[in-house]
C-alpha cells in the first residue's frame, strides 16, 4: 500500500485514490491545506494498485536543456475580444473547450467556488467552460474527478481535462489504454502550487473590509495581463487590490514540497497541449506583443495538435521556433522546479503556530521588511552601486 513518508514524493493528484477498489484511501489535508493519502489499514487487501498507478513516484528521465536547442511552440490569442479580456493570457483554453462540447464531450478544468475554495468541477456547456477562464494560484481540490472523467469515458465522451502537470500525469496513470483515444489533457508551464490554507485564510482576513463577492488572482484590468496583482470585489461594489498572495508565492515560501522535485519538465510533458503566458513575446513576435495577452501553446502530441487545428477558426495562430535559452529566461519552470526559499520549513511551522498574519508580515508585503526591501531596490536603482 501507499505510504507517504517523504512529502516531496507526492504530489496530491489522487490517482491513488481513484484506484483502489476498496476505498481504502482518504485525502487529508496538512497544515498549508495540502492532500495526502492516507490507506485504512482495516479495508486494505494489499492489491498494491495505489502503488503501481502512481505516476509521480516512477523513475522519469529529462534531457537536459541545450542553449542551442530549438523548440516549436505558437503564439496564439483568441479572436473574440471579450473571451482574451475574461482569459488571463491569450484565451487558448475556450476555443479548445468549445470544440469538444460541441462534438457532446465534457470538460474538467478549476473553478473557484462560492466559498473561495479551488476545486475542479466537469462541464458540458460552453457557459459552465467560462468559469475555468483565469488562473488559479492553489492546488485544487480533486476529490472524486478521476473517476468521474472515467466515467464520461466510458460512456463514450470525449473528455477534456486541464490541469498542472502532475495532476494530467497522475488522470493517465489512472485512466485506462484502451479509454485514453477519447481524451484530451491540456497543462501548463507551472510554477509550483501555493498553499490552500493560506490562501482560505488570506481571503478571511480580507472579509474585514465587508463581504467578499468575488475574487481574481491576477487581475487584467490593473495595468494589462504582465502584471500580477490579485483582487477582491466586496458586495458593496467596492474593489481592493493587494500583492499580499503574490509575494509569498513567487518567494518559493508557500509550495508544495514535491514542486521542488517537479520531473514534468520539456521532454517529459504528459499533456497533450501545454499552455503559457507567453513571456518575452516581444522579442520573437513583436506584433503579438500588447496588454491584451498571448498564450504559448506547445503541442506535445498528434492528439494535441489535431485538436488545436479544429480550434483554429476561433484563433490567431503565430508558429515560432524558440531556443530553449529563451525558454529558460521567460519560462525557466519548463525545464526546471522551482527552488524553495531557505525560510520555508520555517514559514510553515511559524504559520501553524502564530497563523497568517504573522507570516505576511514577516515574509509577505504587510511588514517593515517588505518597505525596507523595497526602499532598498528603490535606492539602488535611482543612485545604484557606490
Amino acid at each position: 500500500m501507499i505510504s507517504i513518508k517523504d512529502k516531496s514524493l507526492c504530489c496530491g493528484c489522487s490517482a491513488c485514490q481513484a484506484a483502489c477498489p476498496h476505498d481504502a484511501i482518504e485525502m487529508r489535508t496538512d497544515v498549508l491545506g495540502f492532500p495526502y493519502p492516507y490507506v485504512d489499514v482495516d479495508r486494505c487487501v494489499g492489491c498494491g494498485l495505489c502503488v503501481r498507478v502512481c505516476d509521480f513516484q516512477k523513475e522519469h528521465v529529462c534531457e537536459p536543456a541545450s542553449a542551442s536547442s530549438q523548440v516549436t511552440v505558437s503564439a496564439i490569442r483568441n479572436k473574440d475580444a471579450s473571451v482574451v479580456a475574461s482569459s488571463q493570457s491569450g484565451g487558448v483554453f475556450s476555443a479548445l473547450s468549445d470544440e469538444i462540447v460541441r462534438k457532446g464531450g465534457t470538460v474538467y478544468g478549476a473553478v473557484i467556488g462560492d466559498d473561495f475554495v479551488v476545486r475542479h468541477e466537469r462541464a458540458s456547456t460552453a457557459v459552465e467552460c467560462a468559469a475555468f477562464r483565469g488562473s488559479k494560484y492553489v492546488q485544487s481540490d480533486m476529490d472524486g474527478v478521476f473517476r468521474r472523467v472515467r466515467e464520461d469515458l466510458q460512456a463514450g465522451k470525449e473528455v477534456l481535462f486541464s490541469g498542472t502537470p502532475c495532476q494530467v500525469a497522475g488522470l493517465q496513470s489512472y485512466i485506462p489504454d484502451r479509454l485514453r483515444t477519447s481524451l484530451h489533457t491540456v497543462d501548463f508551464i507551472c510554477h509550483g502550487v501555493p498553499s490552500p490554507a493560506v490562501w482560505k485564510d488570506y481571503v478571511g482576513y480580507m472579509g474585514r473590509y465587508g463581504s467578499v463577492s468575488s475574487v481574481c488572482f491576477r487581475d487584467k484590468s490593473e495595468g494589462g495581463w504582465k502584471i500580477h496583482k490579485e483582487s477582491f470585489l466586496y458586495d458593496d461594489g467596492k474593489k481592493r487590490v493587494r500583492e499580499t498572495f503574490r509575494v509569498l508565492f513567487y518567494k518559493n515560501i508557500m509550495l508544495r514540497h514535491s514542486c521542488s522535485a517537479c520531473p514534468y519538465h520539456l521532454g517529459n510533458r504528459k499533456a497533450d497541449l501545454t499552455i503559457a503566458d507567453f513571456w518575452g513575446i516581444g522579442e520573437v513576435c513583436p506584433e503579438m506583443d500588447g496588454d491584451k495577452g498571448t498564450s504559448m501553446v506547445i503541442a506535445d502530441s498528434d492528439k494535441g495538435r489535431h485538436l488545436l487545428e479544429e480550434a483554429a477558426p476561433s484563433l490567431d495562430i503565430r508558429p515560432l521556433a524558440v531556443s530553449e535559452s529563451f525558454l529558460l529566461r521567460k519560462n525557466p519552470n519548463l525545464l526546471r522546479s522551482s527552488k524553495f526559499y531557505k525560510d520555508r520549513e520555517r514559514f510553515e511551522r511559524e504559520y501553524d503556530r502564530y497563523g497568517f498574519l504573522h507570516v505576511a508580515r514577516k515574509w509577505g508585503d504587510m511588514g517593515w521588511r517588505y518597505k525596507a526591501w523595497q526602499l532598498k531596490v528603490f535606492l539602488k536603482n535611482k543612485f545604484g552601486k557606490r
